[in-house]
């Protein structure tokens, strides 16, 4: 005899589901709901604001539990991978009838995981962004050589990509993978367990068989490194889609040195696709793009976080842009067919996957017949760019299953198969049969409900039809005597509150017909779903070449709208280490000052051979972290293939980008902002060339003034001497403007400001030569510190000011100099002259006023 406190058969088929599962959260399929027990229904119903309730015991205690309907599963599902949860989906693999026709009476309905539903394994629309692609990215090592293999399997998008120990995170950054795995933990970087196969054999072996290869000769011979995160991102789908399809296109191998390397603390300085908010708007992305696809934004995502270093490849681009640009009327033309298409792509994902519905196969469609149409208009124009003309031919060559589909579908398939009605009439003559049969049959029935009316004299009598009962008359209860009586040809069905149903032999007759008919027309749109969706997969490979096609000139056509908004100039391209703006911008504060009605100040920048490290002084807010980012944005726009906010450009091309402006603290590393500042520095030091584009700003602040200016200074000199690449430096160490006698390729200049009767002017201003004074107590005066607090502070800078003179101070050859000490040996100041400094006169009425003289009349009998 079994325990009686053994689990239920129910529950022992859960408890091994969810074994499987491991720590992911098990929807278990009961019907219309997917359950949740135990300690997955708590965590769920937390997450999800829905209700907790319990269901049986388990050892004695009630088990917890909680559900969401299948229909709306999705969305729910949307907030848990958002939350940061993984979700096994446990599917019924039979139906109820199918378990008790095999099994016996009482038999438990089958139930298996067809899904582990991960961050970087989505592919349905409601659970992604849009305008985002969706890595998955795994990390593959083999001896000293590292390598990411990454795949978005909502558009089939597949990438090798080989480097080095210190180039990892910078790939990662790049990528900005929705999930990353590793056969075990790599040093500063998250990650969650892979699924195994982390080696190359098993790479091999994975990447033959996925695409039928005898030799990855075709691939480039990927390395040892590459072919173990092949294994191990490959391993990881097939255990996370179970027996679904997963689209993807043979891997591209990326060259590292193919575009420009910028690490994640500098992609969070400049906000490149992100701002500090961590949104798309505030961020250079967000300002840029005017893409009319979401494939054209994915894409633009994809060009800002990695621009080129091929100067050829970037000055195709740029040609097509400039021809979209250089013709408004023909650039609107494009933008406007662009703007009808829909994400093909991502749709044909969902069918590979078995996830799609009518709908996609609708997209496809429309979207591959509007790319035809875009190519025969561009086709006609004159002379065309040689990027255009490489991508106009996979625009076409879909005419045939666009014709099929056109043919097999109506105008606008529902997004729900089960209900059928998405083939068109006229495409299947038997399907039509069947759906001419079924549709006699309800009307036969609606004949029927009419005769049975008169029959009765009951004028309420309704025939209805529900997922239990099927097709049934329903009367009120105060009639249902009369269809009670032995001779009256009903049958009783059902009595409810205020009904009362019944069945009839002629019902029964005519619903039969009705129910086959219509099951066989469902059946037979199935198939014929089946068979486009197959026809599609067969070509596959071409479509996804078309939507790629379609996001290059929807990006380039999105840049030519954006430089013609903004009066933005071509870039010229160099094989010098250089760097020339002439009215540079940037372009995000720009738009922010122009929505609160103020102007931004433009500004020149020149850097050579001769110049190649620029020292910034000023007061702070005076514009030199716009400054510094301004010139780093630039570089990645035009490298990016975009135009620039600038009237002209002159580019070297820059292989790496090192922005180490601003920094906050890292607490859950145990990090400090100086820390966090120095480890910034360190790998700048470390990694940058003589073609890099550098931007530093305030180095050594967060430490005490010897120790920061000691730091600062050597910097400037590793920079100038050792790294010798394209440098701006701001700082307000005024000490260390005295390097320009030393360092030829050193200059100095400064943001431009001014004192006015009282007031600080910032002019935002970018001039040669070093700045003439610090402004940091007029800063702290505009900040609105109160006016006895800054007059100590004129105070104290005069006698630190004359200190420093009387020894030389720090410039005269970093000789110790007590800065402090005139301040420290100096007696308390006189009362009545820190009352005089205090008084604002400007600021005073004349009762006010007067109040103050018998003030100071008081302190002064005190002084006496």
């Amino acid at each position: 005899m079994a325990r009686a406190d053994a689990p239920t058969p129910m529950m022992a088929q859960y408890k091994r589901l969810k074994e499987e599962a491991g720590d992911a959260m098990l929807f278990y399929r009961m019907g219309d709901f997917f359950e949740l027990f135990f300690d997955d229904a708590k965590a769920a119903s937390a997450c999800l604001d829905i209700a907790l309730t319990k269901r049986g015991e388990d050892a004695g205690e009630p088990i917890p539990m909680c559900g969401v309907p299948v229909h709306a599963a999705e969305s729910y599902l949307a907030r848990l991978i958002k939350a940061g949860h993984r979700v096994a989906i446990a599917e019924q693999t039979e139906s109820p009838a199918e378990a008790r026709k095999a099994r016996g009476s009482k038999a438990l309905v089958d139930r298996a995981i067809i899904r582990l539903v991960t961050p970087g394994t989505l592919t349905e629309e409601t659970l992604l962004e849009s305008a985002s692609a969706n890595w998955l990215a795994a990390i593959g090592r083999a001896g000293e050589e590292w390598a990411v293999a990454a795949a978005d399997i909502s558009t089939g998008r597949f990438e090798l990509v080989a480097c080095g120990p210190g180039e990892l995170a910078a790939e990662l950054a790049r990528l900005s993978p929705a999930e990353t795995i590793a056969d075990d933990k790599v040093p500063g970087i998250r990650t969650t367990a892979g699924k195994g196969g982390f080696d190359s054999l098993s790479g091999e072996r994975a990447l033959k068989a996925r695409f039928g290869l005898a030799t990855l000769d075709g691939l480039g011979s990927p390395g040892r490194a590459e072919l173990a995160a092949v294994g191990g991102l490959l391993a990881y789908l097939d255990v996370t889609q179970k027996s679904a399809g997963i689209l993807l296109d043979a891997p591209r191998r990326i060259a590292r040195a193919g575009h420009m390397a910028i690490d994640a603390a500098s992609r969070e300085s400049l906000e490149l696709t992100r701002s500090v908010g961590g949104t798309v708007a505030g961020s250079l992305l967000g300002e840029i793009d005017r893409c009319q696809t979401a494939a054209g934004r994915r894409l633009l995502c994809e060009d800002i976080a990695a621009p080129l270093t091929d100067r050829s490849a970037i000055e195709q681009r740029l040609a097509l842009v400039a021809w979209l640009h250089s013709d408004p009327i023909r650039r609107e033309r494009v933008r406007s067919a662009l703007k009808a298409m829909p994400d093909f792509a991502r749709a044909l994902a969902r069918l590979a996957s078995g996830r799609g519905s009518p709908r996609d196969l609708a997209l496809l469609r429309d979207g591959l017949s509007a790319a035809g149409n875009l190519q025969q208009e561009l086709g006609d124009q004159p002379d065309r760019p040689t990027l255009l003309d490489a991508l106009l031919p996979r625009l076409g060559g879909h005419a045939g299953l666009t014709d099929l589909f056109t043919r097999a579908l109506v105008p606008a398939p529902p997004l729900d198969a089960s209900k059928g009605g998405y083939i068109a009439e006229g495409y299947d003559a038997d399907l039509d049969s069947l759906r001419s049969a079924a549709s006699n049959g309800r009307r036969a029935i609606a004949a029927l409900e009419a005769k049975y009316r008169d029959a009765t004299t009951i004028s309420s009598l309704k025939i209805r039809h529900n997922a239990v009962l099927g097709y049934h008359v329903e009367v009120s209860a105060r009639h249902a005597d009369r269809l009670m009586q032995p001779d009256s040809g009903f049958t009783h069905r059902q009595t409810l509150a205020g009904v009362v149903r019944f069945n009839s032999p002629e019902l029964h007759e005519e619903a039969s017909r009705v129910i086959e008919a219509g099951a066989h027309a469902l059946s037979a749109e199935a198939s014929h779903a089946e068979e486009l969706t197959r026809k599609a997969l067969t070509t596959a490979s071409q479509i996804t070449a078309t939507a790629e096609a379609i996001a290059r000139i929807d990006v380039a056509a999105s840049h030519a709208h954006r430089a013609a908004e903004g009066s933005w100039c071509r870039p010229e391209l160099t094989d010098e280490a250089c760097l020339e703006i002439e009215a540079g911008r940037h372009p995000v504060v720009e738009r922010a000052l122009a929505e609160a009605g103020e102007r931004f100040v433009a500004n020149d920048l020149s850097m050579g051979a001769h110049d190649r490290l620029w020292l910034i002084t000023g007061p702070n807010m005076g514009g030199k972290s716009t400054f510094l980012r301004k010139a780093a944005l630039i570089a990645v726009l035009a490298q990016a293939g975009s135009f620039v906010p600038a009237t002209r450009v002159k580019l070297g091309i820059v292989d790496r980008l090192f922005s180490r402006v601003g920094a906050s603290d890292n607490l859950a590393r145990g990090r400090s902002t100086f820390m966090v500042e120095m480890v910034e520095t360190a790998a700048i030091l470390a990694q940058a060339s003589a073609r890099s584009l550098v931007i530093l700003d305030e180095i050594g602040r967060g430490t005490s003034t010897y120790d920061g200016l000691a730091i600062a200074w050597a910097v400037v000199e590793a920079m100038h001497d050792d790294v010798q690449c394209r440098t701006l430096f701001a700082t307000h160490y005024h000490e260390l403007t005295r390097l320009a006698g030393r360092l030829d390729r050193l200059s100095l200049h400064h943001v431009r400001a001014r004192e006015w009767k009282g007031d600080l002017v910032l002019l935002h201003e970018v001039a040669d030569g070093a700045a003439d004074r610090s402004y940091g107590i007029a800063v702290a005066k505009l900040a609105g510190l109160p006016p006895s607090v800054v007059s100590r502070a004129r105070s104290v800078l005069a006698k630190l000011e004359a200190g420093r003179d009387a020894t030389g101070g720090i410039a005269a050859g970093l000789d110790d100099l007590p800065l402090f000490a005139a301040v420290a040996s100096e007696p308390q100041p006189d009362p009545l002259a820190s009352a005089l400094n205090a008084l604002e006169p400007d600021q005073l009425s004349p009762r006010e006023a007067l109040e103050k003289i018998y003030e100071l009349k008081r302190l002064a009998r005190g002084a006496d």
